[in-house]
């Protein structure tokens, strides 16, 4: 099962590099980022929060509420591409809109049938989860700075 999500991350990603964005990014996280971070909630574009709302509806069925905004959680700390162009925007929405209308057939259907659910967000184990992954980072980052103690820890295990 996680080779079919690594594929379509890949897939997804890959949308948001033909519609101008960061390769590290998801469309939903760089959704989320515009109408979570980069605007003052009141100010968020219509154009970006129409895109939000097409893709939160297509994903709850597996994910429940707020798609974009737990997408943008999960790649904090990420470069998004500040600043994106209508011409980009206007790249992404067809790529949202043809992709989302094809995926929530699908996913509307098995929740229909009850084969899915939308989960619950637990922000703890979230949140956990995440500094996890910061402290791997940081461990590598402190290693390639000193070549020693990568030895020392080496050397005790």
């Amino acid at each position: 099962m996680s080779y079919l999500i690594n594929l379509f991350v890949g897939i997804d990603q890959l949308g948001n590099v033909i519609a101008g964005g960061n390769p590290d990014n998801t469309i939903s996280s760089r959704v989320g980022y515009y109408t979570e971070e980069f605007y003052k909630p009141e100010e968020v574009p219509i154009k970006w929060r129409i895109l939000r709302n097409i893709i939160d509806f297509t994903f709850y069925p597996i994910d429940g509420k707020f798609h974009c905004k737990e997408a943008y959680f999960n790649d904090t700390g990420e470069d998004f591409d500040e600043g994106t162009s209508d011409i980009a925007v206007a790249a992404l929405s067809i790529i949202i809109i043809i992709s989302c209308a094809a995926i929530s057939i699908f996913l509307y259907l098995l929740y229909a049938l009850g084969l899915v659910s939308p989960k619950e967000i637990d922000r703890t184990q979230n949140i956990k989860h995440r500094l996890r992954i910061a402290e791997a980072k940081l461990k590598g980052v402190y290693t390639e700075l000193n070549p020693d103690y990568a030895l020392e820890n080496l050397l005790r295990s």
